[in-house]
């Protein structure tokens, strides 16, 4: 091996590529009696990713089943997931991926296939982010957002330590991104039990192993902390740690950090280089110890976004403005307009229908070319007759299961990589989708706020535009609650509780008016035409 490349997110996530047909769906239906199947996510070399959802709750899961041939080559197949589904049982953290099920279910072919149900995390893996962000904006992850990620990505994995659980496959592409900057330390397909001083077969992925690792000595949590050292490495600086192989075990060969930018940024090459030590008794005991040093560093160089609230209930962000409107998507003049899309990537009613009518049948036929699309997709076309240059079609929801903050990540990651700086938006997936309009509006705003925070963004205006007065309402509501929280603090002058008698006094309702007092106090937030500062 003469190098440590960075795995790319085609091969890490196959699906994430918006020009990749969907292939054959061989599952879909009701699996293990709790569970309805919409089709297949991703695969891999040794399984593939289905997104389902809990038949009675409507909770959305994914569904991982290993490859027919590798069941066939391996009787103890469902003996292995299911020591595997054990240990993930053992983890209790906000920011790791829950296992829910383990079982069988049976082929086309008659074969039973070892299955694995997970949570869904609706959002990106860092590595596709990472790569996205750099083709489009052409600039690395933020210090604030790699430091604030692996931060929390520690805390997740010394709960995992914590539990005997020992994950050995930690990378930008196993760390998942949801909700506003939120990350959980997903596929535990290779973890073993922390036995103490046994030697495993060596597994994993090479460009982000610990040297003990590599040659299949024992290993302990100290190797993931190595792990979590070159992933973070990678996300800021777009290389690994080390050349080669030969560089990663040789006693004289440091990490190949790039001069600091910043004291905030030696600081954090500081603690890498703590975490990248060839022995694993010169790294951090523990995970926790990197979590908290990193914490305090995120404390310090978190985003600190200029927004001014307008009279019409816009929000400029840096220089983007979010503008709110009732009327027909399909009449607007901009850059780009997103499409509610289906997963059969047909134009007949919705959004798409709209479209559709006002672009003509070349808008349509070139979308149904597509083909049918995974959930969570988003797909540039042209614009037919509309008056935009393109339309994003964004692949976003099925029978109430939200892929909206997946598809909207990557409809804004088109949106920068084709020099789209206008685009109009609806309630993507609150029609046949299912998803609630509140529901929506949260995931769009938590994931055009985080996109905005990461800097460099060319956006320059995102139309909010909705079909009726409570969708209109809930989107201001929500977008509002989204960019203005840590803006308008709670006001001072308000009345506060002073004793245990006032914790204690009796709930008041509605009806009675005359406790009813109007908010008083300023925000922090800009706002034209009035005195707040």
């Amino acid at each position: 091996m003469n190098g440590f490349p960075v795995p790319s997110p085609a091969r890490i996530t196959p699906m994430s590529d918006p020009l990749e047909a969907l292939a054959t769906v061989p599952i879909r239906g009701r699996v293990l009696d709790r569970y309805d199947v919409w089709g297949r996510l991703s695969a891999g070399g040794m399984s593939e990713v289905y997104l389902a959802r809990h038949a009675r709750l409507a909770a959305p899961v994914v569904v991982k089943t290993l490859l027919p041939e590798l069941v066939r080559e391996r009787p103890d197949a469902l003996e292995g997931m299911t020591e595997s589904a054990h240990l993930m049982a053992r983890v209790t953290s906000p920011h790791t991926v829950r296992v829910l099920d383990v079982g069988e279910l049976e082929s086309a072919d008659g074969d039973a296939i070892p299955c694995l149900v997970e949570e869904y995390v609706d959002g990106v893996d860092l590595a596709e982010l990472d790569a996205r962000r750099r083709r489009s904006v052409r600039r690395p992850l933020p210090l604030w957002a790699v430091v604030d990620w692996t931060a929390k990505a520690a805390a997740g994995l010394h709960a995992a330590h914590q539990a005997g659980v020992i994950h050995r496959d930690v990378k930008p592409a196993n760390l998942f991104l949801h909700g506003e900057g939120q990350i959980k330390v997903g596929d535990f397909g290779v973890a073993v039990p922390a036995r103490g001083g046994e030697s495993v077969r060596a597994a994993g992925t090479m460009a982000f192993m610990a040297p003990e690792q590599m040659f299949g000595a024992a290993v302990d949590r100290r190797a993931d902390v190595y792990s979590l050292g070159a992933a973070a490495f990678a996300l800021r600086y777009g290389i690994t740690p080390y050349a080669t192989r030969e560089d990663a075990i040789r006693a004289d060969v440091a990490p190949r950090f790039p001069p600091a930018s910043s004291p905030e940024e030696a600081f954090f090459q500081h603690v890498l280089g703590q975490l990248l030590a060839q022995r694993p008794n010169a790294r951090p005991r523990t995970a926790r110890v990197a979590a908290e040093a990193l914490r305090k560093l995120a404390a310090s160089v978190g985003p600190r976004l200029a927004i001014h609230v307008g009279t019409d209930d816009s929000i400029q962000v840096e220089g983007c403005t979010i503008r709110f409107e009732l009327g027909d998507i399909a009449e607007v003049e901009t850059d780009a307009i997103v499409n509610s899309a289906y997963s059969g990537m047909t134009m007949t009613d919705g959004v798409g229908g709209a479209l559709a009518r006002r672009g003509g049948p070349a808008l349509v036929d070139e979308a149904a070319a597509f083909g049918e699309r995974a959930l969570g997709e988003c797909i540039r076309t042209g614009a037919g007759e509309l008056d935009c240059r393109a339309v994003l079609h964004a692949v976003s929801a099925w029978q109430e299961v939200s892929c909206v903050s997946r598809a909207m990540h990557r409809a804004l990651f088109l949106a920068e990589e084709h020099g789209l700086k206008r685009i109009a938006v609806p309630a993507i997936g609150t029609g046949q989708g299912g998803v609630r309009l509140e529901a929506c509006a949260q995931a769009i705003a938590s994931t055009l706020r985080l996109h905005l925070s990461l800097g460099a963004s060319t956006l320059e205006e995102v139309r909010f535009v909705l079909y009726d007065g409570p969708a209109h309402a809930a989107f201001v509501d929500v977008l509002h609650g989204v960019f203005l929280s840590g803006h308008e603090p709670v006001d001072a002058h308000a009345d506060v509780p002073s004793t245990d008698e006032d914790f204690d006094a009796p709930t008041v309702y509605a009806s009675d008016s005359s406790s009813v007092r109007p908010p008083s106090g300023s925000g922090t937030v800009t706002r034209p035409g009035t005195d707040e500062g």
